[in-house]
């Protein structure tokens, strides 16, 4: 969750940081002193509830007030500032081709919308986008990629972009054909 912020919405990914610094106060005050390493039920299990002292109940308890905390500060910035979050954005994306499995034709606007076959070097996804490395970032049109049902498109690096389009990323891969360097496209 803490991730798909940074990308999704970063104005509330710098609020979330804040109050994850602030409220873990409480925690020393409170006397909470649970061993952490992947910040698992198991953890919580292992060296919460099998020590003593622990003060695990408390833990519970700043769970509940973070909950309520984290709920109204979102919920009162995403209104005050207009913060786009998904589903509440400006433009939605046409969903229509993913939805009705057309990836074929996804893959084709996403490889137009990359400024075709010849200006893509390397393309690989993970579990929501596409992450592509390219000859000349110019020759991309967003509006191509939005209309392809793209969620949204990233550049976080010269020559690099990230095109979001959720668990059907990699069925937009597949189908994406050979460009010229031998890789699939996504």
């Amino acid at each position: 969750m803490e991730f798909s912020f940074l990308f999704i919405a970063p104005k509330l990914f710098i609020i979330y940081a804040v109050l994850c610094g602030l409220l873990t106060i409480p925690l020393q005050m409170l006397e909470v002193s649970i061993g952490y390493i992947r910040g698992t039920i198991f953890d919580f299990g292992i060296f919460g509830l099998m020590y003593e002292n622990t003060h695990w109940v408390n833990l519970i308890l700043l769970g509940v007030v973070n909950f309520v905390v984290f709920y109204f500060v979102f919920r009162f910035a995403i209104g005050k500032f207009d913060i786009k979050t998904p589903g509440r954005e400006s433009e939605m994306a046409d969903s229509t081709l993913l939805n009705n499995k057309e990836y074929d034709k996804v893959a084709e606007m996403v490889i137009q919308g990359l400024g075709g076959k010849d200006n893509i070097k390397r393309v690989e996804n993970c579990v929501s986008r596409l992450r592509i490395d390219l000859q000349d970032q110019k020759k991309i049109n967003m509006d191509i990629l939005k209309e392809s049902g793209s969620l949204g498109t990233f550049i976080p690096s010269n020559n690099h972009v990230h095109v979001v389009f959720g668990p059907h990323v990699e069925f937009v891969r597949k189908r994406g054909g050979r460009p010229s360097c031998g890789c699939q496209i996504s």
